[in-house]
């Protein structure tokens, strides 16, 4: 499981419907954003797997955005999956500018750069067992080369910190689809059927294999949600959250991390975590609810203040709407009574750490 997961069916969800009572509240403030504007509707045929496709898409273009990083848990997928050995893994995490510029420092962290995680207060070195067999696998020039090509591609069509023209967007949702498959391996733990039609297919892939694994319909949907950021006035909020650098310049940190492989956020726009969601309707409170204690639950998962997260927000990337509330203002409407959010947060702590570790988990230790 994990902590999404817990919030939906588990004893979390549970004790935060008990001791969480203002969360109507907050619930109603997001339905009633979303009701004043309509949402970008699902483009082309659509079909069985569409929505969850788009999103995977727009969260990997947004980390990207925010953040020059390596795609840590499509690689990750790839590794578990055997489809990319360790070696070409750390190789393709070291070309990226936030780890290259953590191994200027700690070059000693070069062979492990697929867990290479800086953040606002010290640099995480995640390390997980190598496969008995490290030699060059399926997947490994394929997706250097799509590293690569995607950095070039940035850097003269949609730096960091922008969004690109419908047609760059189009072809980078093609790439980062690629990406997402990898990282639906590494959160759902069975690969995509996609991805291994093609593995069981071909002894080598290309890029343009890669990429021809994304469905038309949903290259143009994913594009039309990232140019929804730009035209809605939602970018040039987060850019002035992050003190408006120029173009390539990133805004913050991408899939900032509470608990290795269970409470994984989206962004961290300057001191703001922000989770998107990608659904059209936003009219369902059980959704919301979890939504708002997803917000509220990392928040309180930082325990050491690694993260430094003051504020927290919802994206809704089919509207263009980003809602935010500082963490203080959450926690004193979610738990009712401002003379009960420390005794709350610390229970709130207890019961998610002992389910993490009743999961598999490691929690982090303190910067």
């Amino acid at each position: 499981m994990s902590l999404t997961s817990q919030l939906r069916a588990g004893a979390l969800a549970r004790w935060c419907a008990t001791h969480l009572p203002g969360t109507a509240e907050i619930t109603h403030q997001v339905r009633a954003a979303a009701a004043a504007r309509a949402p970008a509707r699902v483009t082309g045929p659509g079909g069985a797997g569409h929505a969850a496709a788009v999103g995977s898409i727009v969260d990997a273009r947004l980390a990207a955005l925010v953040h020059d990083a390596p795609p840590y848990a499509a690689l990750n997928g790839y590794l578990a999956a055997g489809l990319c050995s360790p070696a070409a893994a750390h190789r393709i995490a070291a070309a990226y500018p936030s780890v290259q510029s953590v191994l200027e420092q700690q070059p000693e962290l070069a062979d492990t750069a697929v867990g290479v995680r800086p953040t606002p207060s010290d640099v995480l070195a995640i390390t997980s067992p190598a496969p008995a067999a490290p030699d060059p696998r399926w997947g490994d020039a394929a997706l250097a080369e799509l590293a690569e090509r995607g950095h070039r591609f940035h850097h003269t069509h949609a730096p960091t910190g922008t969004i690109g023209g419908y047609g760059a967007e189009t072809a980078l949702a093609r790439a980062y689809h690629a990406w997402a498959l990898g990282e639906d391996r590494y959160r759902g733990g069975a690969t995509p059927p996609a991805l291994a039609d093609l593995a069981a297919s071909t002894t080598a892939p290309t890029v343009e294999q890669l990429r021809g694994l994304c469905p038309p319909a949903v290259a143009a949907d994913a594009a039309a949600i990232a140019s929804l950021l730009g035209e809605s006035g939602a970018l040039a909020r987060w850019r002035h959250w992050a003190g408006d650098p120029a173009p390539g310049a990133g805004l913050g940190y991408a899939s900032p991390l509470l608990v290795p492989h269970w409470a994984e956020a989206d962004l961290l726009i300057d001191d703001t975590l922000v989770e998107v969601k990608t659904v059209a309707r936003v009219d369902q409170p059980a959704r919301i609810a979890r939504w708002c204690w997803q917000l509220l639950g990392y928040a309180w998962l930082d325990v050491g203040d690694r993260w430094r997260i003051r504020r927290v927000a919802l994206y809704l990337a089919r509207h263009g709407i980003t809602l935010e509330w500082p963490v203080p203002e959450l926690e004193t409407v979610l738990v009712g009574d401002p003379g009960q959010i420390e005794q709350t947060r610390a229970a709130f702590r207890r019961l998610a750490g002992q389910s993490a570790i009743a999961e598999g988990a490691t929690l982090l230790p303190p910067p």
